[in-house]
């Protein structure tokens, strides 16, 4: 069992002074800021002018374009009193208004005779009009229907076609006669019998030669048969063709003779329709006449009428015109009556413009060299405070609270000290081997540990280990329990092997392997 733990309380402080190869620097900063400071440069305010005003030329332009402004407004007033009386007349002097009155009362040709006679020479149901149409719509076609009739007499293939057509095809040249069999077998046999009795004869019936010879004989009477019967079917084959051609000609021939009676018909139906036609297009012809002396006289007034009002009308724009020109001549007498002042305004603001890119350099001079001496403070205070920042004090209040040893403890604590002593005499292998009994003691401590520096807080300095390592005192962020230990950062400064990565970024310790040395030294 263990005793009741006791509560242990150190207050350490540190005291760093700066890196003594920057103290110069340092004092040197503090002398020329105070300096810069007393003397009052970047607090001091830009007197000079901020705005460069008008010129002389700008205000003599804008006086030319004051005194001025009235000039001219006498022709202007005319010219609106002018226009205003103009429209009040519909745009048209007294003078433009008589004559077009005047124009206006001419009148115009009476067509009433002609449109009498253009109606009577366009009627449809005159005696031209009539019989065209009744010529050009057949009613004294001739009839071809006798010639129709021969003719589809003709339709169809001919008798000569009818009959000799399978000849014609080659129908028969493939042994379609149904007699060549019969005439081959008995020539055939005729053939064989020779042979035997010839071979009989001299005594080789029955040889090889005279197998051989039978058969040939046999074979060339079949060939020949066949091969003349071949040919006279050819023969016949061609003289059929003949035939049907000769007989489809004729029928073409008379067909050709009918088609052109017909043709003959139809020429002279085509004929009197054609005069038909043109007789009532004559009576067309007539009519249009008609109308078109009726729309001549109509075009002659129109064109009168269009000529009236075309001179209103070419008067109204003319007096138009010359208002509109007058009040163009009068904006334009303006302008050239304040040109002369805006010439000068406009040379005047390129001075002014310049005046006040002027002004503007001297104020950003001023502030440039308000702003020099603290510029190159702030280039000094950049090099030397990262190298003294070394400096300064630390202190801390560490409570910690010590549970007192077990005996299990105690007494694994005197084996801890009796491993140590037996190292000494040679019984472990030696640092370079394994590190003795410090290795092997440090099995039995845990290995990874957080101890990333980002991940604590309320860091300080205690002590060292054996071996020079620095512990500090600190908890962890989210968590006031006090701790002691080492910082990753400074472990993997030292021995890079002994930290490793969390997946969450942060480094930990193999505390193993980094208090191994320090465990050699205590055993030493």
């Amino acid at each position: 069992m263990s005793s009741s733990p006791t509560k242990t309380t150190t207050t350490s402080n540190q005291t760093r002074d700066p890196y003594a190869p920057a103290i110069p620097t340092l004092q040197k900063i503090l002398s020329e800021a105070n300096n810069v400071y007393d003397s009052g440069v970047g607090s001091q305010v830009y007197q000079g002018d901020r705005v460069a005003g008008l010129g002389g030329t700008t205000r003599s332009g804008l006086d030319y374009i004051t005194n001025n402004a009235g000039a001219g407004m006498g022709a202007a007033q005319a010219s609106d009193n002018y226009l205003t009386n103009n429209l009040a007349n519909g745009g048209a002097t007294a003078a433009t208004q008589a004559a077009t009155s005047g124009l206006m009362s001419v009148p115009g040709v009476d067509t009433s005779g002609i449109a009498g006679a253009a109606a009577r020479m366009s009627d449809p149901n005159s005696i031209a009009a009539t019989t065209g149409r009744a010529i050009a719509g057949g009613a004294y076609n001739l009839d071809a229907s006798g010639y129709q009739s021969l003719n589809a007499g003709l339709a169809g293939p001919p008798q000569t076609q009818r009959s000799l057509q399978d000849v014609a095809d080659g129908k028969y040249l493939g042994g379609a006669n149904p007699y060549l069999d019969s005439i081959v077998s008995r020539a055939q046999n005729e053939a064989a019998t020779k042979v035997a009795q010839s071979f009989s004869a001299s005594g080789r019936y029955g040889s090889g030669r005279f197998v051989g010879a039978q058969a040939d004989a046999v074979a060339n009477v079949g060939t020949n048969l066949r091969y003349q019967d071949y040919e006279a079917e050819r023969a016949r084959q061609a003289q059929a063709a003949s035939a049907i051609d000769n007989g489809l000609l004729a029928r073409t021939g008379a067909s050709a003779g009918l088609l052109g009676a017909i043709n003959d018909t139809r020429t002279a139906n085509a004929g009197q329709a054609v005069t038909g036609a043109n007789l009532a297009s004559s009576a067309a012809q007539q009519g249009l006449a008609g109308q078109q002396a009726l729309a001549s006289v109509q075009q002659a007034n129109n064109a009168q009428r269009i000529g009236q009002y075309g001179a209103a009308l070419s008067g109204a724009q003319s007096d138009r015109a010359a208002a509109l020109s007058g009040l163009g001549a009068v904006a334009q007498s303006r302008t050239n009556l304040l040109a002369p002042g805006q010439t000068l305004a406009t040379t005047g603001a390129i001075y002014d413009t310049a005046a006040q890119q002027q002004i503007d350099a001297e104020r950003q001079k001023f502030a440039e060299a308000q702003q020099a001496p603290w510029k190159q403070i702030g280039l000094l205070a950049e090099l030397g405070l990262p190298i003294a920042g070394a400096g300064g004090t630390a202190s801390g209040t560490e409570t910690k609270i010590t549970p007192q040893p077990s005996v299990f403890q105690q007494a694994l604590g005197g084996l801890s000290t009796g491993i140590g002593l037996l190292g000494q005499t040679g019984a472990f292998p030696t640092a370079a081997a394994g590190a003795g009994s410090a290795g092997w003691l440090s099995s039995l401590l845990p290995t990874l540990a957080l101890s990333d520096e980002r991940a604590k807080e309320n860091v300080v300095e205690v002590g060292a280990t054996h071996d020079g390592q620095p512990l500090y005192s600190y908890n962890y962020r989210g968590d006031r329990t006090p701790q002691v230990g080492l910082l990753a950062q400074d472990v993997a400064r030292r021995d890079p092997g002994a930290v490793a990565m969390r997946p969450d970024g942060l480094l930990a310790v193999d505390y193993r392997r980094a208090l191994a040395p320090s465990m050699w030294e205590a055993r030493r």
